[in-house]
C-alpha cells in the first residue's frame, strides 16, 4: 500500500456529506471465504470527517450530528493522530448488559449534548473512505480495512469494529447468544459505493424489521400520551397504511415519541385510504420515521404483530418502505 499517512491535504467540502453505502437484507447466515462478518450495531450510522478544519459527523441524508456528539467527533480527531480522514461507523450506547440501545443515542441527539451524559457513547468504526486527500472508495474492502487499522488508534470513545473472516454462521450464533440482533456480511473484495444499497453487503437479523413513517396516532386516554402509532410505507407517491403499533414503547420511552408526533398534527389523513379505527385519532404530517419489528405480512401488504423498536430521525420520510 503506497498511501502516505502523513502530510494531510485539505479535503473538498463535499467529502463532509458523503452518503454511506447500504446493505441489503438476507434471511439466513452463511459461511464464505470471500466475506467478512461484523456485529450489526443498533445505533445511528455516522460518517465522520476529521483533519482539515473542525471535526464533523453526519447521518445518511446529511443531517448534522456534530453539536450533539461533539465530544465523540473530537475523540475521532484524536484517534487519527492528525491525519485527514473520512470514516464510516456507528454511534452506539450500550445498556448495563452490553446490548446496544438505539433509543438512547436518539434521545441524546434530539436533546442535544448534555453536560454530563448519562451513558457513554462510542463510535464503532468499520470503514475508511478518504485519507489525506485521496479517495479510497475504489480500493477493495480488505485493503481499506488494513488502512483503517493503520490510521486509527482506538481510545475510550473510538473503537475499531471487530470482524471475523469466513465464519458467518458461528458469528451469527454468537451474536444471538450475546443478545444482539444480527450481523453484517461484507464481500472483502467490494468497492465502496456511496449511497447505494448493494448485495455486496448483507444484513442478517434475528427479528424482521421495517422503517415506516408515522401518519397519525390514536388517543391514549388519561394515563398514556397516545394509544398506537398509525404507520405507512410509500408506494410511489402514495402513502399506504400498513398497520399500527401499540407495544414496545418501554424500550424507547413514550414521552420521547409523543414529543415528536405532537409537533406534526395535520388536518387531513395522509394515507391514500383512511384506515378504519375504533378510537379517536390525530393525523400527522408524514415526516417522522420509526423502526418496528413485525411478525408477518398480510396478503394485502400490511404488517401484523408490530412492536416499536426506536425513533429513526436519521432517516428521511422517503426511506419508509416495506422490506
Amino acid at each position: 500500500m503506497s498511501l502516505s499517512l502523513a502530510t494531510p491535504l485539505r479535503r473538498p467540502a463535499a467529502l463532509d456529506r458523503i452518503e454511506p453505502m447500504l446493505p441489503s437484507a438476507s434471511a439466513e447466515p452463511a459461511d464464505s471465504p470471500d466475506r467478512i462478518y461484523e456485529i450489526k450495531w443498533d445505533g445511528i450510522r455516522a460518517i465522520a470527517a476529521v483533519g482539515a478544519g473542525a471535526p464533523a459527523m453526519h447521518t445518511r441524508g446529511g443531517k448534522d450530528l456534530t453539536p450533539a456528539f461533539h465530544d465523540v467527533a473530537a475523540a475521532v480527531e484524536e484517534a487519527v493522530g492528525g491525519a485527514e480522514a473520512v470514516l464510516d461507523g456507528e454511534l452506539v450506547i450500550l445498556n448495563d448488559d452490553g446490548i446496544p440501545e438505539r433509543h438512547a443515542v436518539v434521545e441524546r441527539w434530539l436533546g442535544g449534548a448534555p453536560k454530563l451524559p448519562l451513558s457513554p457513547v462510542s463510535y464503532e468504526i468499520f470503514d475508511i473512505l478518504h485519507l489525506n486527500g485521496r479517495s479510497l472508495t475504489q480500493l477493495p474492502l480488505y485493503e481499506r480495512k488494513a488502512l483503517l487499522h493503520d490510521v486509527v488508534q482506538p481510545n475510550s470513545a473510538v473503537h475499531l469494529c471487530h470482524f471475523e473472516d469466513g465464519e458467518g454462521v458461528a458469528m451469527f450464533d454468537a451474536a444471538l447468544e450475546l443478545g444482539l440482533r444480527g450481523i453484517v456480511a461484507k464481500n472483502k473484495h467490494s468497492l465502496y459505493e456511496p449511497g447505494k444499497r448493494t448485495q455486496h453487503w448483507l444484513t442478517v437479523k434475528q427479528a424482521r424489521t421495517a422503517n415506516l413513517v408515522v401518519g397519525g396516532y390514536t388517543f391514549g386516554g388519561a394515563e398514556q400520551p397516545f394509544g398506537a402509532l398509525l404507520l405507512g410505507a410509500w408506494d410511489g407517491a402514495r402513502l399506504r397504511y400498513v398497520g399500527s403499533v401499540a407495544g414496545g414503547f418501554a424500550r424507547g420511552g413514550p414521552g420521547a415519541v409523543y414529543a415528536q408526533i405532537s409537533r406534526l398534527h395535520a388536518g387531513a389523513c395522509p394515507f391514500d385510504r383512511e384506515p378504519e379505527l375504533d378510537r379517536f385519532s390525530y393525523w400527522c404530517e408524514p415526516s417522522l420515521v420509526v423502526e418496528v419489528e413485525y411478525g408477518e405480512r398480510t396478503p394485502d401488504g400490511g404488517l401484523r404483530f408490530l412492536l416499536f423498536s426506536s425513533l429513526r430521525p436519521d432517516l428521511a420520510a422517503a426511506d419508509a418502505a416495506l422490506p
